[in-house]
């Protein structure tokens, strides 16, 4: 799902950093000290999971898993997943620096949202029905994000379409793979320490 540089126009990069700027200082602002651990191996997994991927141009499908960070970690997945893309961009050259901003709104945001939304719902309904709202959550939040990859990459060039097409469809077993890990990942947290999602027994 990662964009390289030189994909995009201009006008769509600065559309990237125009949002992406912003929502990541906010992120940034509602950071807290005592999440640090939970901050580390969220960014330590989404780290590991993009790292097996399968490239289709020059873009890569992967497990994302920015649902089940944004229902973690709520806003603060922003900033997580926002390090390690950057992280991945330094180091294993998956995405670029000036396509930072484009691959934070299309990757980042989402999870943050979604999980933030997640944790709220979560909160209303029944410990069986838990699991489920993550599940949506996981899978949802990928399809949002193919979906903006495949607006992204329309807008620059109808050229890219036939592509976008392609890593959009791609990404629907994805969604389905991240769902069914969310259900169970939700399951078992709730049982060992619900705090992390936000609720109680």
């Amino acid at each position: 799902m990662h964009i390289s540089d030189g994909v995009l126009s201009p006008y769509v990069v600065g559309i990237g950093w125009a949002i992406s700027l912003p929502t990541l200082g906010a992120s940034v602002r509602r950071l807290r000290t005592g999440q640090v651990s939970a901050y580390g191996v969220v960014a330590a997994a989404f780290f590991a999971c993009s790292t097996i991927h399968v490239p289709v141009g020059p873009f890569s499908m992967h497990l994302v898993l920015s649902g089940m960070a944004g229902l973690l970690l709520g806003w603060g997945a922003l900033t997580v997943v926002s390090v390690g893309l950057l992280l991945q961009a330094l180091f294993i050259g998956f995405g670029g620096l000036t396509v930072l901003g484009v691959n934070i709104s299309i990757m980042a945001l989402p999870g943050a949202i979604m999980g933030v939304l997640g944790r709220h719902w979560m909160k209303q309904v029944s410990v069986k029905k838990r699991p489920w709202i993550g599940s949506l959550i996981g899978g949802v939040t990928i399809l949002i994000s193919a979906i903006l990859l495949y607006v992204t990459l329309s807008t620059t060039h109808t050229a890219l379409m036939p592509l976008a097409k392609l890593v959009f469809l791609g990404h629907i077993p994805i969604a389905i793979v991240e769902g069914i890990i969310s259900f169970w990942l939700v399951h078992f947290l709730q049982k060992v320490k619900p705090s992390l999602l936000g609720v109680t027994l």
